[in-house]
């Protein structure tokens, strides 16, 4: 699979904050694991209404990345701004407008990574069309493969542009309730203890929770990186370990991606 070269500058200052961008149900931002984070807001449903994690989704993703470690500690703890863009609603569901209105907003502010911890079984133009939007400024966009009990990948996971995340245990193996086809790398995602939104913590499954630390793991990789211009591909490579068959296969993608 091919990635694009990031031809930016944004990265070679080792101070300059990355900036992630938590695409879900929302973030409960007064959570104590979440003292002294930087966060910008968006509410793509009601952009007049301040946002509310009413789904428990969202807070657990943003704990995955970025949880300052009074009870866990998530994959990245320093030089980071966290993006709490809101497209799920109370039942975790998304409409298309909403995801493609919250998008929209997420390239305007020039966010270094996308993180967006769900799909959609059907493909969708306006989708395809945002995410191209995305990927030819340089945005890196990470999906979730979809807990689809190992058939096929969700959107916009399965675009050639976004690295699609499968779910793995603390023993290296696939989850079997995770996607298999279209994957590029894997990450935990059985029995994480996260962030929820009551203001405690709780035990979550999927490639949602993958995603967020493969997306952790991405931005810690470039928050360590002084080039003037990096290729995603050969950066990912150098930091990646090989599961299952050798190389690549459609169950584990290149491997689990590791930032030490």
């Amino acid at each position: 699979m091919q990635h694009n070269t990031l031809q930016v500058n944004r990265f070679h200052n080792k101070r300059k904050e990355i900036s992630l961008l938590a695409y879900d149900s929302g973030i409960n931002k007064t959570h104590s694991e979440f003292k002294g984070i930087l966060f910008e807001e968006f509410n793509a449903i009601n952009p007049d209404v301040q946002i509310k994690d009413d789904f428990g989704h969202g807070t657990a993703i943003a704990g995955i990345i970025a949880a300052r470690g009074e009870n866990i500690r998530g994959v990245l703890n320093k030089n980071f701004k966290l993006y709490d863009v809101k497209v799920l609603d109370e039942n975790g569901q998304g409409k298309i407008e909403n995801v493609v209105r919250g998008l929209n907003w997420s390239i305007e502010q020039n966010v270094d990574i996308i993180n967006i911890s769900f799909g959609f079984q059907k493909d969708d133009d306006e989708l395809q069309s945002v995410i191209n939007k995305a990927t030819s400024k340089n945005i890196i966009v990470v999906a979730a493969a979809g807990n689809t009990l190992g058939t096929y990948v969700d959107y916009p996971a399965k675009y050639n542009n976004v690295l699609s995340i499968t779910s793995i245990n603390d023993k290296l193996k696939k989850d079997p309730f995770s996607a298999s086809g279209k994957v590029d790398y894997s990450a935990p995602g059985v029995n994480i203890k996260s962030t929820n939104n009551s203001g405690d913590y709780s035990i979550f499954n999927g490639t949602s929770f993958a995603t967020a630390f493969a997306t952790g793991s991405i931005a810690c990789l470039l928050s360590k990186n002084n080039k003037d211009s990096i290729d995603l591909g050969e950066l990912l490579q150098a930091h990646t370990l090989d599961l299952g068959v050798s190389g690549y296969d459609k169950e584990f993608g290149h491997g689990l991606i590791i930032c030490n």
